[in-house]
């Protein structure tokens, strides 16, 4: 009989009555997101009305619209805000660029809040600029103010834009996860 017992599998040999268990385990990631907030209005236009003094024709030096807040922004990762900007040209206008005439309205536009440094862009700089990118090293849900400011053309204050009844621009602000 002896024989027997060591030729039977070991599992044969066990208390059958005793405890047994197992562990499953969890498998799941979280990727890097982030987004920007706020709502249709917050989002939209920047209403700048009549751009120029009536009386003289020259770029008014007092364009300063509300500032736009993106609240509920947030990245669950470290992150990098970068802004960019189209200066403001006429759209439909007509009449030939003369002496004393300008096409385009530049301004400086600014993305603040989600940095300590906030991302500045100039749309009469270079097309790189250096304070046009910053970095978050950290996860965070903050509001993102959005301003354009210090409107101007590159001719200089005695030149005048030309006549359109719609001047567009825009501005673009990226935020990405950073890997």
């Amino acid at each position: 009989m002896a024989l027997l017992a060591t030729a039977m599998p070991a599992h044969a040999q066990t208390d059958p009555t005793g405890p047994d268990s197992v562990t499953v385990r969890f498998v799941g990631g979280v990727p890097p997101v982030c987004q920007i907030g706020g709502s249709t209005d917050t989002r939209g236009s920047f209403d700048l009305g009549v751009l120029i003094d009536t009386q003289t024709g020259l770029l008014r030096r007092n364009l300063a619209p509300p500032q736009k807040e993106l609240g509920d922004t947030w990245c669950n990762a470290p992150s990098e805000i970068e802004i960019s900007a189209i200066e403001l040209t006429p759209q439909g206008a007509t009449a030939q660029l003369r002496s004393g005439f300008t096409n385009a309205i530049h301004y400086t536009a600014t993305a603040s809040g989600w940095t300590d440094i906030a991302a500045t862009y100039r749309t009469d700089g270079a097309t790189t600029q250096r304070d046009a990118v910053q970095t978050a090293p950290d996860p965070r849900v903050v509001p993102l103010i959005i301003t354009a400011s210090d409107f101007r053309l590159r001719e200089g204050s005695a030149t005048r834009p030309l006549a359109s009844r719609a001047y567009l621009g825009a501005i673009r602000v990226t935020l990405r996860p950073l890997p």
